[in-house]
């Protein structure tokens, strides 16, 4: 864990396993895309329902040697204490997990986890688990992915995170969960995958990107490849005839 990358281009592959708000819109499954190069694999957010996407997707949950949660939104990190239990007793880890996000990250999990399931409260893990917080425009390095997380201005009190991946050559930089920031036209410049939420169509639904905003910077864009993500009713209902990809459940993106 926490191996430096290398100059070497390994490719990257991206999959999709939930691209829905917090009301599974359309029926899709909450946030989570699992990042997979050749040696390591890392998923991006963790909603509630994502042992049921890996699960679909005949994944082998003890292959993740990391999760990195993008803010404390439930949709975004409340399936950490599922995934946790199928550590302790499903597929019972024996190798190091590291769980990465904002200031606060360890104690928001525990609370959580005591919140859901007081009664099964381990006193010992079986495998070794390490908490890391995400300090805003500090880069750091995470089962061989760097990761630069940038702070996004979509909940007041608490950080909430977009985050620019590297491995391999390759980059990625998932805007996490945010009103539109122009900073983003720099941040994506040259990845190779972008992926930018986008809730609402014509109404921001809180501090969200709709796609009638969005839709003026889409021309600016200097990413090679541009998937809109966390998409809501209104979105899904229209995704067809953006002219621009959506993404969906089962979607990989070789980079």
């Amino acid at each position: 864990m926490g191996a430096a990358t290398t100059n070497v281009d390994t490719g990257l592959t991206c999959t999709v396993l939930g691209s829905a708000d917090a009301f599974c819109s359309g029926g899709h499954p909450h946030a989570a895309y699992l990042l997979e190069t050749g040696g390591s694999t890392v998923m991006v957010d963790c909603g509630p329902t994502v042992l049921l996407s890996l699960k679909q997707r005949r994944f082998d949950t003890a292959r993740l040697d990391a999760v990195i949660v993008s803010h404390f939104h439930g949709d975004h990190f409340g399936g950490l204490p599922f995934l946790l239990l199928e550590y302790m007793w499903e597929r019972v880890r024996d190798r190091p997990f590291v769980i990465a996000g904002p200031l606060g990250i360890e104690q928001r999990v525990w609370t959580l986890f005591r919140a859901l399931y007081p009664d099964v409260m381990p006193e010992h893990l079986p495998f070794e688990l390490e908490f890391r917080e995400l300090q805003p425009e500090e880069s750091t390095t995470i089962a061989g992915f760097d990761v630069l997380p940038v702070r996004v201005p979509h909940q007041a009190d608490d950080v909430a995170l977009a985050l620019r991946v590297t491995v391999g050559g390759k980059r990625l930089f998932y805007s996490g969960d945010t009103p539109w920031c122009d900073r983003f036209l720099e941040l994506a410049d040259g990845v190779d995958l972008f992926l930018c939420e986008c809730t609402g169509y014509d109404d921001p639904h809180g501090k969200h990107i709709d796609w009638r905003t969005l839709e003026r910077f889409v021309p600016q864009l200097s990413c090679r490849r541009l998937v809109l993500v966390h998409l809501g009713r209104e979105m899904r209902e229209r995704c067809g005839a953006l002219g621009v990809e959506c993404a969906t459940e089962g979607m990989r993106i070789e980079l």
